[in-house]
């Protein structure tokens, strides 16, 4: 019988580690009252989003906050968002303030200063934490994505397939208000028609060890590149934690690399992504970008699938491989190389 493959990010349902978490919603629930049911309003002048804590996350959110202003033109938006993504929203023209999740009566009492005409929270499953924030903050209409685990906090629910990429999850509030509304891939500043064509983009870095790639393939795969068309320049992007392994493929390779360690903000790598061939990364906040940016890309994901349906490229041209494995370590650099030439010279 093959090896079942437990979600990495889902759920109560499937992960053993979550167990503990379980019972305290269930706990909490219990001893909470159910919220009223409100209709949605017909205008809206003021809005708060809740953004989940890293920097995809808040990349996937921008397809709701640029449609939320096609709709509502005047539209006041604030996003209350992490210390890891808040420099993300605060480069947005879009979003009027930002709030930081912070531990203490202070952030608490940050929650009441404004009065909203709608909170949205399109987290998909329960947290404590964002029951406790719904309820202090101080909205006409408080919609949540519909779950029996946290429908009674909130006055409006949103129904959602599991199944469907978060981007569309995300905006199902802007299909309550126009149905036909197109999502748009959009991101600030974004240059069109300026493609290099003898340049493509990696990314090196992942914040957990199953979504890093060993060092010694990415030295196949940029081999095998190099070796195919010594002109192409390879533009590396890495965290400040794996400096030594881009330098380590600049030493290697010489020239046809361009380092590019960690920016201030993800969004400063955008015209780099804009101009490249093709972007290879696993499943990280940069795929999230590149796709937005409607660069073609090559993504390496594990075998979850659930994650690869909700988290894959949502508009650009793509190629996925897929790990058997909840690591993608064991996905060979060949196979890499193999669809890489696909996307490039097809």
């Amino acid at each position: 019988m093959p090896k079942r493959i437990v979600s990495q990010a889902r759920s109560f349902k499937e992960n053993p580690n979550h167990y503990p978490r379980k019972l305290k919603v269930r706990i909490y629930n219990a001893l909470t009252k159910k919220e009223p049911n409100y209709s949605l309003p017909k205008k809206l002048d003021k809005v708060l989003i809740q953004s989940q804590e890293k920097i995809g996350d808040g990349i996937l959110l921008f397809p709701l906050i640029y449609g939320l202003k096609s709709i509502f033109k005047d539209c006041e938006i604030h996003v209350l968002c992490s210390k890891k993504n808040v420099n993300l929203f605060r480069k947005l023209s879009l979003v009027s303030q930002t709030l930081i999740y912070r531990s203490g009566k202070k952030f608490w009492k940050s929650l009441e200063l404004n009065e909203y005409d709608l909170f949205y929270n399109p987290k998909d499953h329960p947290s404590i934490t964002a029951f406790k924030i719904a309820k202090r903050v101080k909205a006409k209409v408080k919609v949540c994505i519909a779950d029996n685990r946290q429908n009674q906090h909130y006055n409006y629910l949103l129904n959602n397939d599991q199944a469907k990429p978060v981007i569309e999850k995300n905006c199902l509030l802007l299909r309550e208000y126009d149905p036909t509304i197109d999502i748009i891939p959009w991101i600030p500043q974004i240059e069109r028609d300026k493609i290099i064509n003898k340049q493509i983009c990696i990314n090196i870095s992942a914040d957990s060890n199953y979504r890093i790639w060993p060092i010694e393939k990415w030295i196949s795969l940029i081999d095998m590149i190099s070796s195919n068309d010594p002109k192409m320049r390879i533009n590396v992007f890495s965290m400040n934690k794996d400096k030594s392994t881009s330098k380590t493929l600049k030493n290697k390779f010489g020239n046809i690399i361009n380092n590019y360690p960690q920016f201030e903000s993800i969004l400063d790598s955008t015209s780099i992504i804009q101009k490249s061939k093709i972007f290879i990364s696993s499943d990280t906040a940069m795929i999230h970008l590149s796709d937005a940016a409607q660069t073609p890309v090559l993504g390496l994901f594990s075998g979850d699938n659930n994650n690869l349906a909700r988290y894959k490229p949502f508009w650009t041209i793509n190629k996925i491989i897929q790990s058997d494995s909840l690591s993608i370590k064991n996905i060979d650099a060949a196979t890499v190389f193999s669809e890489y030439k696909k996307l490039v010279f097809d």
